[in-house]
């Protein structure tokens, strides 16, 4: 029962107190920590500004993808899950986000789910996520979209049980192979761009459902007040970024530099050309 997943391997952690974190804090959300950053958006701004007049057009949303799958590679521990009370390093990384069809009311939702291989250029990983996008809101019917249907045209009692017995497999033995590289809540890292519809970053919830260990939420660029470094007081365009984590994966030292590393790709996003 000690064997590797079909997308992670088992970590064997040290016999001290957080080795008991997954049997004290039974469900992502008994265990998750809440992180909220303001961080200056200017910097981030200007160099998509200089893109442009250069001819190489990138987007806000996927510079902040980029720079949260960087800090991923380069702070691994951060890409772990726990299934069956057991610590699991990812071998890939994945990262979904939510994309609307069309900016109204009726226009349904889809989520898109980036698979990035180890040492992939960041260049080729942005390509794939302007083809998700686009794909999403040329109505593409996915594979999750098709599986979701198939559920829902279930009878409760019949959807119910077979949940029951998924999540049962999934926390004994593996992720069930028809919802392998199709389930989008199997990922490393959930992004709402909330800003994109004007509104605020709210804390989110983790889902107990799948392996997402962390939720990042990301509110409108806004004009707010600003200590400058002589001390005056001026506007600056900033954006407030919410981390929702599940602390059983890695401890708040780490999980602070983890994010100090995640604010300085922001506030230089050149270092991402590296």
């Amino acid at each position: 029962m000690g064997r590797d997943r079909y997308d992670a391997r088992r970590v064997t952690t040290a016999h001290d107190f957080n080795a008991l974190y997954p049997y004290l804090m039974k469900g992502r959300n008994d265990s998750v920590v809440l992180f909220s950053e303001t961080i200056n958006a200017e910097p981030l701004l200007e160099y998509i500004q200089e893109k442009k007049d250069g001819g190489v057009p990138v987007t806000f949303f996927q510079i902040l993808l980029l720079a949260l799958i960087r800090v991923l590679r380069e702070r691994p521990e951060l890409n772990r899950y726990i299934m069956g009370r057991r610590v699991y390093q990812r071998k890939a990384i994945d990262v979904s986000f939510v994309a609307k069809r069309e900016m109204s009311d009726e226009g349904g939702e889809t989520v898109v789910n980036v698979r990035v291989k180890e040492g992939e250029p960041l260049k080729d990983v942005a390509a794939r996520i302007t083809g998700g996008i686009r794909s999403a809101k040329g109505g593409d019917v996915k594979e999750d979209d098709k599986l979701i249907s198939v559920f829902m045209r279930m009878p409760r009692f019949v959807l119910r049980a077979l949940l029951k017995l998924i999540e049962c497999y999934d926390f004994y033995i593996d992720t069930p192979k028809f919802l392998r590289g199709v389930d989008p809540l199997r990922c490393s890292a959930f992004v709402a761009n909330l800003g994109s519809v004007g509104i605020e970053a709210p804390f989110h919830h983790l889902y107990e459902w799948g392996t997402c260990s962390l939720f990042m939420a990301v509110g409108k660029i806004k004009p707010t007040p600003y200590v400058t470094d002589d001390g005056a007081v001026a506007a600056r365009r900033m954006v407030e970024i919410k981390l929702s984590l599940d602390e059983r994966i890695a401890d708040g030292f780490y999980c602070a530099r983890s994010l100090d590393l995640f604010k300085r790709y922001l506030q230089d996003p050149s270092l991402l050309e590296l």
